[in-house]
């Protein structure tokens, strides 16, 4: 009389408590299916007590669900081909584990679940079943995401020119020395493109700031469309701005900045109405040149462009 009551107390409890529950025995049939969990899932304990079906509420197709594979004993890497990455062993009991998982048919638009599973040993130590807790974490999920993004945002903005979207000059001299200590490893070739805007203050002083603006604005697209993927463009200053080029010999690089000088050249700007000006820059390439400091390799650059400043202008040099 007294097993059957602890039975009946047992039930009472697992069908009380606000934890989504459900068990099921070695044989992986559902033997208990909580208030909490029909709540969760849409479906009632009197579908699932009894039956197998236990994996309809959480998959379009039938899968095992971890209390599954705990009830098979299956081995570790048998659970990662299901969860990996995304499942531990559980410190509460021998045998148990828990994953955090997203499932789409929960809700309108998905849950994510917490869950744990937990073997259930006869006195025997033959496997009784198992016993899967559920917890909805999607809120939390939510917020981290969010908060994620708000930090990813934060350090996008730290390291960006707001004006041309560019990357501005403090993130350019921490890139650059990571791209030298990667060319030293490697042995790989670096160059760098430094670049200045011809004329820009009497265009400034001419047609507004507003206007010098746009026209910093159009350079950094004009730099953007004429790069590959690897290279990675900065506002150095002013009407300045340098380009690194990893993996890249000297003379490629003067293929790039020769590009880049011709694109602008020929890009059309309207600082009045029914205008169009022709702007120009000045480019400086160079190679890197190994042991050298990042100090020596930027001042090579600059010499570079000073030189095809000097020498007319809207011309590129290089100095190797």
């Amino acid at each position: 009389m007294k097993k059957k009551l602890d039975g009946e107390l047992l039930l009472q409890v697992l069908q009380r408590i606000s934890v989504p529950t459900f068990v099921i025995d070695r044989e992986h049939i559902v033997i208990h299916w909580n208030k909490a969990l029909e709540n969760l899932t849409g479906y009632q304990a009197s579908e699932m007590i009894g039956t197998v079906d236990h994996w309809k509420a959480f998959y379009p197709m039938q899968k095992p669900l971890l209390a599954d594979l705990v009830v098979d004993n299956v081995r570790e890497n048998a659970i990662a081909g299901y969860y990996d990455g995304k499942y531990r062993k559980s410190s509460l009991s021998e045998g148990a584990y828990e994953v955090e998982d997203f499932f789409s048919g929960l809700g309108n638009n998905g849950r994510w679940l917490f869950f744990t599973a937990t073997p259930i040993p006869g006195a025997d130590g033959v496997m009784l079943g198992a016993v899967q807790t559920l917890q909805d974490v999607t809120e939390r999920k939510i917020v981290e995401d969010e908060l994620r993004v708000s930090e990813k945002r934060y350090r996008e903005l730290s390291i960006t020119d707001s004006l041309t979207k560019l990357y501005n000059s403090r993130h350019f001299f921490r890139q650059l020395r990571q791209e030298i200590e990667r060319a030293k490893r490697y042995e790989e070739a670096l160059s760098l493109i430094l670049l200045d805007i011809d004329n820009f203050k009497g265009y400034n002083d001419t047609y507004g700031h507003l206007e010098g603006d746009r026209v910093l604005a159009v350079l950094a697209d004009v730099i953007r469309e004429t790069l590959r993927s690897a290279d990675s463009a900065y506002r150095y200053g002013g009407e300045e701005f340098t380009v690194i080029l990893p993996e890249t010999e000297g003379e490629n690089a003067l293929l790039v900045a020769e590009r880049l000088r011709k694109c602008f050249e020929d890009t059309v700007l309207s600082p009045l109405p029914r205008s169009e000006v022709h702007m120009t820059v000045s480019v400086g390439v160079t190679q890197y040149v190994p042991g050298e400091e990042d100090s020596v390799f930027i001042k090579r650059a600059d010499s570079a462009m000073y030189t095809a400043k000097t020498s007319g202008k809207n011309r590129v040099f290089q100095i190797r």
